[in-house]
This record gives C-alpha cells, structure tokens and sequence, in this order.
C-alpha cells in the first residue's frame, strides 16, 4: 500500500491511477517488479495503459468489466450510460465512474435549463425585427459552444484526468463522495 502523491489517498498495489482523484500515479513498487522489469514497468506508466487489471478501483482486488476511463466516457454519451453506472455494481463503487456520471447529469440538467429559457428568450427576440436575423447564428454558437464543452469533457475523461466544471464539478465531486 502506499499514497497518492497528489491527494494522499491511500492505493492498492500496482495501480496506474488513483481512484480517488484520477492522478497518475507515477511511482513503481520496488516489491512488485523485477531489475530487469524496471525499463517495461516505467514505459507502461508513460504509456498510460488501460489494462482492465491495472485499472484502480475504490474496493481493492474489484476488477471492472470495462477500463474506468472508458466507462466514464461512456458516461457522457447520453444520460442512460451515466444512471446505470450509478445504479449497477461494481461502477457504482469507482469513484471516478461515479464523479463523470453526476457531472454528466448535472451537465444534461443544466443543459435543459437553459435550453427552456433560450426558447423562452428566442420567442420573445422573434417579436423584436431585427433580432430574428440574428438568433439562428447565435443559436449555432451556442449549439458548437456546447458541442466542444462535451468534447473537452470526454477527452479528459479518456486521459484519466477530473477535469471539473466551475459549478457542477464541485456538485458531482459532493455527490460521487469525496
């Protein structure tokens, strides 16, 4: 057992990254590795691999049926992926499938606000002449705006990395359970 060097939490024997903040860890067990293995065991941790056995887990010795950076960036396909891995075991017990679910929920539900209000906004700028020439090309930002957001969220979610939203990171980090 040793400790994350970047939140202290404490991790089970050759993880790549830790389950509590999805950091890298970049230390290799000098007990679980060979001399001769050294080279390999260091070029696998810069290579990040995502071998289902190597993956950490908040229950050690729980192995996921899929690597924990892809489930969670199955997570931010649509809201269907993101409740059953909160639902089903042994997803429910990552932390870092649990914080990518929530923050991909509160990402939907934000995102359903504000859709209601910009069609709420939208009705009212139609009786506003000049304003109708300009809602389909702010519509369109807003629309690749949140398209990106999506992408930047799924791409970190791949790298292993918690890349938190300004507000609804800190509610998923509340209520995947810090």
């Amino acid at each position: 057992m040793s400790l994350c060097p970047h939140c202290g939490a404490s991790l089970a024997d050759q993880v790549l990254f830790c389950p509590r903040c999805g950091g890298a860890v970049s230390q290799v067990h000098a007990e679980d590795v060979k001399s001769t293995e050294v080279p390999a065991a260091t070029e696998k941790l810069r290579a990040g691999s995502n071998s289902v056995a190597a993956s950490s887990h908040d229950t050690p010795g729980e192995v996921l049926p899929i690597p924990e950076n892809i489930a969670a960036v199955v997570a931010y396909v649509t809201i269907l992926p993101a409740i059953a891995f909160l639902l089903l075991e042994p997803f429910k017990r990552n932390y870092f499938v649990r914080f990518h679910a929530f923050q991909h929920l509160f990402l939907w539900i934000a995102g359903f606000v504000f859709g209601v209000a910009a069609v709420i906004l939208g009705t009212l700028f139609q009786l506003i002449p000049f304003m109708r020439v300009l809602m389909f090309p702010l519509t369109g930002l807003i629309a690749l705006a949140w398209f990106f957001l999506w992408a930047l969220l799924v791409v970190k979610a791949y790298h292993h990395q918690m890349f938190k939203l300004p507000i609804i990171g800190d509610l998923a980090e509340q209520q995947a359970g810090v």
